[in-house]
């Protein structure tokens, strides 16, 4: 038992558990830093596609008015 534990020091000293979370800390700031600016271009990309929407409701609705008045105009 008093070998493994001397084992168990010799692997797992002060500087390589600072080194292991420094480099855990690094990749976790790395990918919450990715996941935000991901949701940051999704809601430019959301923003866009709302424009778009308007526009294309516009375009329907000039065209429905335009198709509404030319058949009253015609019944008439």
């Amino acid at each position: 038992m008093g070998h493994l534990t001397e084992k168990f020091k010799d692997l797992f000293t002060a500087e390589r558990v600072a080194i292991f979370f420094g480099l855990l800390s690094t990749c976790l700031i790395v990918a919450l830093v990715v996941v935000i600016v991901h949701r940051d271009n999704l809601w430019i990309e959301l923003d866009e596609a709302k424009r778009m929407l308007d526009v294309l409701e516009d375009y329907i609705q000039s065209h429905l008015r335009t198709v509404t008045s030319d058949i009253r105009g015609s019944t008439t």
